[in-house]
């Protein structure tokens, strides 16, 4: 969990240091795309190699209504309960 914290707040410092509309950026177990309008509405996917090999993926979008994951495996989905 240390490690998605650590990574996902490196991904959030290199997008606000790189005020273009499109960052790409593809390393050995890292890869972030985003497009759009900084500062008015973007989107974009970024994926890691966990050390335990698995890839985890985020797909987003960030605009006037917040940060929003569309998609991602990232997070376990929670059951639904049962009616009792």
């Amino acid at each position: 969990m240390k490690l998605l914290v650590v990574v996902v707040l490196g991904l959030v410092v290199l997008a606000a240091a790189r005020p273009s509309d499109i960052i790409d950026i593809e390393e050995d177990h890292l890869e972030h795309e985003q497009e759009g309008v900084p500062g008015t509405a973007v989107e974009g996917e970024y994926s890691w190699v966990a050390p335990d090999g698995n890839e985890y993926k985020v797909k987003y979008v960030a605009d006037h209504l917040g940060y929003r994951v569309l998609e991602d495996n990232v997070v376990p989905e929670v059951p639904e309960l049962e009616d009792y």
